[in-house]
């Protein structure tokens, strides 16, 4: 194996799921908690290096949305203790519904206060599970292997839009695998662009996601097994609300990723002597709100009860402390260059379709290149909706932002920032 092919990979994989009584996130009705364990919920790592380069880290977790805190948190521990560099670490969400809530995000989810005991568990589930995200990056990093990676582009059809029958999906399922140099796999990471919500019973379990991941382990003992998501925001699985529909879904993806497997995939190559075909960046920019409801509408929208006038209430008690509402959303765009040919893209929060079709349009890859674009990622501050989302308005472009503590929906704007954004930031 010549040294342009060969990597240093780690791979981790820890148990995250909790073994006390607590509230999922997802479904604001849910406001029982519960300790009902249908399948073990995971955070999983790869780590890839280049020569003696600093290795780049992703970690896929089974819940809901990890808030920034947890992220940034998570990820100046790792530059302390073993000095990733931000843009070399991202933190990426399955996005089940069936997973516990955390502190910080969907802060206004339930439509009411969470009670005291409740509250406990939350914060300590979210400090343990800060804990074993730094935990499974250091093991990971602790015992890399030499190894090889290559990736494959295949296609399900489950997910469809859920705004319009004939709505705009995005089918794609990119696939990076790792393997040892005798050709074992090392693990299996792949992305598909459908919310994670075929099942809102009150038990923790991974989803099509989770179910998918656990097939692939049980044919590949050898490999993790890591699901991401793609601009998934407008998509749902289908059909839905039963066990059986969240195994189908696991299986048909599974059984997609072992064909092109079983196929030819393309051989990422670094360049022997040179570590610029691994790359990766990350910037932050400013999504602008549009106008704030004045007061006395805040007031009225008090008056309408449930979840819009809990979240209106929030929205005064703030106001009548001095403090301002937010104007704009920082918002981090990450990417990575794996080699000439395989371009990723980590964007955060709940993304429309539109962004990742659009993309592939505009960077015109061809069938020797891959676009890999992944929402979800290192935050959930709320929706990130199109222009064209935002004029039909409804949940992904306006509603949703009672659930996410936002004062209002976004400007236009936000479409061509996110884009140009990615534009600037891919080679």
């Amino acid at each position: 194996m010549t040294p342009d092919y060969q990597l240093k990979i780690g791979t981790a994989r820890i148990d995250i799921t909790p073994d006390y009584p607590i509230r999922l996130s997802g479904y604001g009705a849910r406001k029982e908690e519960t300790n009902e364990v249908v399948q073990p919920i995971w955070a999983k790592c790869l780590t890839i290096s280049h020569q003696d380069q600093i290795p780049f880290v992703l970690v896929c977790v089974d819940n809901c949305g990890v808030p920034e805190h947890v992220t940034e948190t998570v990820a100046e521990r790792l530059r302390t203790k073993a000095g990733i560099p931000r843009e070399q670490f991202v933190l990426s969400v399955t996005h089940t519904h069936s997973a516990p809530f955390l502190s910080g995000a969907l802060e206004t989810l339930f439509g009411q206060s969470i009670p005291e005991d409740h509250q406990a568990r939350i914060n300590r589930y979210t400090g343990e599970l800060t804990d074993k995200l730094e935990q499974v990056v250091i093991s990971a990093i602790s015992h890399p292997e030499s190894g090889t990676l290559s990736w494959c582009c295949g296609s399900v059809d489950f997910a469809g839009n859920r705004r319009t029958e004939e709505g705009p999906v995005d089918h794609d399922l990119p696939v990076l695998l790792a393997r040892h140099l005798n050709g074992e796999l090392m693990a299996i990471w792949c992305n598909y662009a459908c919310h994670t919500t075929t099942l809102s019973f009150n038990t923790i379990n991974g989803d099509w996601a989770g179910y998918a991941m656990e097939k692939l382990e049980e044919k590949y003992p050898t490999a993790v097994a890591m699901a991401s998501l793609g601009c998934a925001a407008d998509a749902n699985p289908y059909p839905r609300g039963e066990y059986a529909h969240a195994q189908q879904h696991g299986e048909t993806l599974a059984d997609e990723v072992s064909r092109l497997i079983s196929a030819d995939p393309r051989q990422i190559h670094l360049g022997a002597q040179s570590k610029k075909g691994l790359a990766g960046q990350i910037k932050w920019i400013q999504l602008p709100f549009d106008t704030h409801p004045t007061k006395a509408e805040w007031e009225e929208r008090l008056e309408k009860g449930g979840a819009i006038g809990y979240h209106a209430r929030v929205q005064l008690d703030r106001l009548d402390r001095r403090q301002a509402l937010q104007t704009e959303l920082s918002y981090a765009v990450q990417t990575w260059q794996l080699g000439s040919n395989l371009s990723i893209v980590f964007l955060a929060g709940e993304v429309v379709v539109d962004f990742a079709l659009r993309l592939k349009r505009e960077l015109n890859m061809d069938k020797n290149c891959c676009l890999w674009i992944n929402a979800y990622c290192n935050d959930l501050p709320c929706y990130i909706p199109s222009v064209r989302i935002l004029n039909e308005g409804g949940y992904e472009g306006k509603d949703a932002m009672v659930y996410f503590n936002r004062p209002t929906h976004f400007k236009p704007e936000v479409e061509e920032l996110v884009i140009e954004a990615v534009h600037n930031l891919l080679p």
